[in-house]
């Protein structure tokens, strides 16, 4: 109960901060808004091209073959660089490998399903699949492919005949979804399988019938989860640090004194850090779900475990460094170097794609890495709780090793 109220007392002073206040809460919203208005427009208009895939037709009727028309016809075939391939596993070794994007399964039941569903109550009947295997490792050409097939299929379904249709009518009913890309909204399957065991890519089941789950490309969507990650490293360095202040300021002997022991102490202070970093990102989902309108997914649980997950993990690396300097000043230079070589490594300001395949190796050894890839399943891929069980995992697994490391060398600074 001691540490409980000392935590409290700890996350008012901070919260009454005005400073503090600007840093934890105005600051990531601000340079969120100023770089989503700044890449916007980017965002909008992709200029990707050339994006290599791989078809593999088991498909025994006639649609399968169109289906593969479609892909080199007009435009798609700047857009897209696919190759067809008979042998489905050397295919899969291709995306796994990272050779190519994405493999395109078009099952040998296609043109059956398809022609039994097209003209009919498609809610009473089995519809067709297309199978996509993505490379885990890119993040917006796996999309671009996904949307573009959904969209061929959904055209396909909307025919009564679709076996007579052509692929360039193909083309002309994707409308503003066709490789121009000019309002680019792609529209994707929510039956993103998790992946397990040794497999290295993702599997996705696109049905013919027209799909309710949209990618967020607002880049906002990106950059709040971002910053705010950024920013509440700050936030838990000082929280951490609050130790060695109490400590130089002679408060720490005053506390001791008291039938208060230091274990309790110093569990209070990590606790306070701890709610004040919650805070301060629930904070900041609500203002920028009201301020930019963005969502944040429509998984509440995937965002609270990867919320606790990261809090604890960056809590715990703030006590590490608290526990192991030598003094505040040491501690203060620790905790600012650690904050800004996180964010650059981990990719708060840049597009974790733009590195090159060795940074992109080092930027998971960052906490970081592993919030912004599990806050953007949520907020840009809209996916749910089990596929940020692994960056959740993670990052718990970090807190547990440093808060481990902490609590056997925090209590021996305050020994004499």
């Amino acid at each position: 109960m001691k540490a409980l109220t000392i935590a409290w007392k700890d996350t008012l002073i901070r919260f009454r901060d005005r400073n503090a206040l600007l840093l934890m809460l105005l600051a990531p919203l601000v340079i969120s808004g100023i770089m989503g208005a700044a890449f916007g427009d980017q965002a909008a208009t992709p200029t990707i091209s050339n994006i290599p895939l791989v078809v593999v037709n088991q498909d025994q009727g006639v649609l399968g073959q169109r289906f593969i028309e479609v892909l080199n016809t007009g435009e798609l075939m700047d857009l897209l660089e696919p190759k067809v391939m008979a042998d489905l596993e050397a295919a899969r070794d291709l995306v796994e490998t990272g050779n190519v994007r994405a493999l395109v399964l078009i099952p040998a039941d296609f043109s059956v399903s398809l022609e039994t569903t097209s003209g009919n109550d498609l809610a009473s009947s089995q519809p067709a699949k297309i199978l996509i295997y993505t490379d885990p490792a890119a993040r917006i050409s796996p999309t671009i492919v996904r949307t573009v097939v959904t969209e061929i299929a959904n055209v396909f379904s909307n025919n009564a005949i679709a076996s007579e249709i052509t692929a360039q009518q193909v083309l002309e009913q994707l409308g503003s979804t066709s490789p121009a890309l000019v309002n680019f909204d792609p529209v994707l399957d929510k039956n993103l399988a998790t992946l397990t065991g040794s497999q290295s890519v993702a599997e996705l089941k696109v049905t013919v019938t027209s799909g309710n789950s949209r990618a967020n490309m607002n880049p906002i969507a990106f950059f709040a989860p971002s910053m705010a990650i950024f920013f509440l490293m700050f936030t838990m360095f000082d929280g951490t640090r609050s130790i060695l202040v109490e400590q130089a300021n002679g408060t720490m002997d005053r506390l001791k004194s008291t039938p208060t022991g230091i274990s309790q102490i110093l569990l209070g202070k990590l606790l306070g850090t701890f709610l004040t970093g919650t805070l301060q990102f629930v904070t900041l989902v609500v203002a920028s779900s009201v301020i930019f309108g963005l969502s944040w997914g429509s998984s509440i649980p995937g965002l609270a475990l990867m919320l606790v997950a990261f809090v604890a993990a960056a809590t715990a690396i703030g006590a590490l460094v608290t526990a192991f300097s030598k003094d505040l000043v040491q501690a203060n230079l620790l905790g600012s170097m650690i904050t800004l070589l996180f964010g650059f490594l981990g990719g708060n300001f840049f597009m974790i794609e733009n590195f090159p395949q060795w940074l992109q190796i080092v930027s998971k050894m960052t906490i970081n890495r592993w919030g912004i890839d599990g806050f953007s399943d949520l907020t840009v891929r809209g996916l749910g709780i089990q596929e940020v069980l692994l960056e959740a995992g993670v990052l718990l697994g970090i807190a547990l090793v440093c808060f481990s490391l902490a609590a056997w060398r925090l209590p021996r600074r305050f020994v004499r």
